[in-house]
């Protein structure tokens, strides 16, 4: 009995773990142009595609002075124009402008590196955003 609770336990720990690290690889396509990441992209277990947030945010076109990063509180503030977008680590809840929005997958951290929704984060800024699952890649189009 005492072999199968540490069977079942043991199961239960990876498979927690393949949520997050598990993940397929994606490739991102913005404008025309393959992002390049370091790590690459990747699709989580809840079906979300995730880059890390500076290459995704600099592929569309935001500067990395308007990108601010609080380690304190885990949380990623872009003030862009009269845009604003709020992220926290581990939260589902995001902030664009004024408007709590409910996340699939909650950005994380990998590898010292902060992930985040590449569909949730090109849509706030007002991109066109297409999933091609046969090659898993995710084409983006943004407003400019």
């Amino acid at each position: 009995m005492r072999r199968i609770i540490q069977i079942i336990a043991m199961t239960l720990i990876l498979s927690s773990l393949t949520c997050v690290y598990g993940a397929d690889k994606v490739t991102v396509v913005v404008d025309g142009k393959q992002v390049v990441s370091d790590p690459p992209a990747v699709l989580s277990s809840a079906g979300s595609a995730m880059l890390p947030f500076r290459s995704i945010f600099n592929a569309l076109g935001i500067k990395d002075e308007s990108i601010s990063w609080n380690s304190n509180s885990k949380s990623i503030e872009i003030h862009n124009g009269g845009q604003y977008i709020f992220l926290m680590i581990g939260n589902t809840g995001a902030l664009v402008n004024d408007s709590l929005i409910t996340l699939n997958t909650a950005p994380y951290i990998e590898n010292n590196r902060t992930l985040v929704p590449i569909r949730f984060v090109s849509e706030a800024l007002g991109a066109d955003v297409q999933w091609i699952a046969g090659s898993k890649t995710v084409v983006i189009t943004s407003k400019h």
